[in-house]
């Protein structure tokens, strides 16, 4: 039998968004008849404390069901929101979102891969204007006369940068070099911490989160 935990997510700053996110969720457990195995409250204030959320897995088990208000909880920005329910679909551990009606089961569930879908969508579009952006600023530089090219000591390609994502993405969420490489298959640790910080990926990953 599943066991269900709650989220809530808490700030001094907004007084009342923890008492919102208890009142939809308490309404939620009341009328489905449910039974709270755990309640996990965890304080962000600051864009540096997000990486407080490795507690929110730490505290869920495989094969539980995690109840949280809103998607908002899980960060403040769109890839972070992602990353997160990507990681507990993963570990099976289903995402129930109440004011959103939403139910992820699993990383299968159609309706997670749709919605999971478009979030990602979204995120690609930004950064394909981003991208544009960054073009036609180099352009412009172009035109007026002001010379390009690759900076000196440009870093040669590797073969982490296939999963480069996927390392960014666990070191926002505050998992250690050793415990990545064991999560991403690599027998040696050190070759990826020597990757991580001669390319300055930790700082990167974090500054994405901000």
């Amino acid at each position: 039998m599943t066991k269900y935990f709650t989220y809530i997510r808490e700030s001094q700053v907004e007084e009342n968004y923890a008492k919102n996110q208890k009142k939809s969720i308490d309404e939620y457990v009341l009328r489905k008849k449910i039974e709270v195995y755990k309640e996990i409250k965890i304080a962000i204030n600051r864009p540096q404390e997000e990486r407080n959320l490795l507690n929110l897995l730490e505290n869920c088990e495989k094969n539980s069901t995690l109840i949280v208000a809103n998607l908002n909880v899980f960060g403040r920005t769109i890839s972070s929101i992602l990353k997160i329910v990507k990681f507990l679909l993963s570990n099976n551990i289903r995402v129930i979102v109440v004011e959103q009606n939403l139910d992820f089961i699993d990383d299968k569930d159609p309706l997670a891969n749709m919605v999971l879908n478009v979030i990602n969508i979204a995120i690609n579009l930004e950064k394909e204007l981003q991208s544009l952006r960054t073009k036609e600023a180099l352009n412009a530089k172009k035109l007026e006369g002001i010379a390009l090219g690759k900076p000196v000591g440009t870093i040669q390609k590797s073969k982490f940068d296939e999963q480069r994502d996927k390392i960014e993405e666990l070191l926002a969420m505050g998992l250690s070099v050793r415990k990545i490489a064991k999560l991403l298959g690599y027998n040696n640790h050190i070759g990826l911490n020597n990757y991580v910080k001669k390319r300055d990926i930790r700082e990167i990953a974090l500054q994405k989160e901000i």
